[in-house]
């Protein structure tokens, strides 16, 4: 169920920072292709890029976690670590120029792939 539940919420994230990059190109009169040049359009690029590039993995983690004897704090502790992780870290990149928040994003987001390999060795 916890796996389920991180899929759910990180693909709706994944379609929210996706729809904002479609209207900020549509906005920016680009072809689609690239950032012309645009700030924000470029951190909307990496927000979304930073979430295909590392929810996958935590999924695939936390899914392999879930079929063992590991108890249920576990898997909801590393989902809840993912998605806030991913949270923060894609508001860092939009909304907050400070690097800390995206550190933090990162940092759970680490932790929330960590956790399941150690995880994977104990149970």
């Amino acid at each position: 169920l916890a796996t389920t539940l991180m899929a759910e919420l990180a693909t709706e994230l994944a379609t929210t920072l996706a729809a904002a990059l479609a209207l900020a190109t549509r906005l920016a009169g680009g072809s689609g292709i690239g950032d012309a040049g645009d700030e924000i359009l470029r951190r909307r690029i990496r927000a979304f890029g930073n979430l295909i590039e590392y929810a996958p993995m935590c999924l695939i983690l936390l899914a392999l976690l879930e079929n063992t004897s590991a108890p249920a704090i576990l898997l909801w502790g590393v989902s809840g670590l993912v998605v806030f992780g991913r949270l923060i870290h894609a508001l860092g990149m939009l909304l907050i120029k400070n690097p800390a928040p995206r550190a933090l994003g990162m940092a759970m987001t680490y932790a929330g792939m960590l956790i399941p390999i150690w995880g994977l060795l104990q149970y």
